[in-house]
């Protein structure tokens, strides 16, 4: 009588062969697949969270990867809202905690904002002293950088808190409508508040890729070639547009760009700016959108740091003229838009 190993010899090697050749060809399927993003990712570009630049000294603590879009003070204003008086800044500002608890801000808001925004930083501490591990200014008006401005130049602030790195590049060969060089200014006093609160700084580079405690930092656009925005606005036109990856949602960031810029962000990446999570151009005013942009973008999930008046005059007054029409389209395909002056909002990422 044949053993049964002998029995199943003939057979054994056929599925052995059939999973070999099954691995093999998904294997190489998900090379082609995965390989292409890599390719997009350019590895002098990617800094790790295990470097020391970005090191955080946070105590193990349970936090969940979360958004903070902050309730400036000026986007409670509702008076005249038009050419004549001017479009009132309605600042911005934002928060980010990893899963870790590191913390990253984009903006902050006007100087009336320090003391609260900084409490919204402690409270995102969970009670501890707040460390920042990258502040990122995504131009320099004083409704964007007015937080951090207040707080490293006064004390009885800044010892509350600790900055890591101050993230953020303004060219100087930049001119402004008007024919001023304002950056040059602006960078003369970022690198003094730098010093003011012993921050590193760091100039994102096109594409670069950042990575604090697992979330990544995807720097899409600065000016790097100013022929294409001198002489066709003020500082807007500088803004950093980036996107930030958490686990379960990418969100991109902005701040005041203008249409020449989603243009260029357009033109570069395309499909790549695929989001769940927009914080729209310019205070959702209707100088800037643009239709491809947010086609491209599709994000069903608004945030709009805007004033009620500025709201309101978008959709009444200023209804049809310029980018409205883009911005309409954006918020029709959104199915829920956070607003700065309905309140301080948070959601997981």
């Amino acid at each position: 009588m044949r053993s049964f190993r002998k029995q199943i010899r003939p057979f054994g090697c056929l599925p052995c062969l059939f999973f070999s050749s099954a691995v093999a060809f998904f294997s190489r399927f998900l090379i082609f697949s995965f390989g292409k993003f890599t390719i997009d990712k350019p590895r002098q570009n990617i800094v790790s969270l295990s470097q020391s630049k970005w090191h955080s000294s946070h105590r193990k603590e349970f936090f969940m990867e979360k958004l903070i879009q902050y309730r400036t003070k000026e986007s409670l204003y509702d008076g005249a809202f038009n050419n004549d008086v001017g479009w009132h800044a309605a600042g911005m500002g934002y928060i980010l905690v990893t899963e870790n608890g590191k913390l990253i801000v984009i903006d902050g808001g006007t100087p009336s904002d320090a003391e609260d925004f900084l409490a919204l930083l402690e409270n995102a501490a969970n009670g501890n002293k707040p460390e920042v591990a990258l502040w990122i200014i995504t131009h320099p008006h004083t409704d964007h950088d007015g937080v951090l401005t207040r707080i490293c130049q006064t004390p009885a602030l800044s010892d509350r808190v600790t900055i890591k790195t101050l993230l953020y590049r303004f060219p100087e060969e930049f001119v402004e409508k008007n024919g001023n060089r304002s950056n040059i200014a602006a960078n003369l006093r970022l690198t003094e508040l730098s010093a003011l609160c012993g921050a590193a700084h760091h100039q994102p580079e096109l594409d670069e890729k950042i990575t604090i405690d697992g979330m990544e930092f995807h720097f899409l656009y600065y000016p790097y070639d100013c022929r294409i925005i001198n002489h066709i606005g003020n500082c807007n036109v500088c803004s950093l547009i980036f996107t930030v990856q958490g686990k379960n949602k990418k969100v991109m960031f902005t701040g005041d760009a203008n249409s020449r810029n989603l243009q260029v962000v357009t033109w570069l990446y395309r499909k790549r700016l695929k989001c769940d999570i927009l914080q729209m151009p310019h205070h959702a005013l209707c100088d800037t959108g643009l239709m491809a942009f947010y086609k491209e973008v599709d994000a069903k999930i608004l945030l709009e740091p805007t004033c009620i008046a500025g709201d309101r005059a978008m959709h009444t007054a200023y209804e049809g003229k310029a980018h409205a029409a883009d911005n309409v389209w954006a918020e029709q395909n959104a199915e829920r838009i956070y607003r700065s002056f309905d309140g301080t909002v948070e959601m997981t990422l």
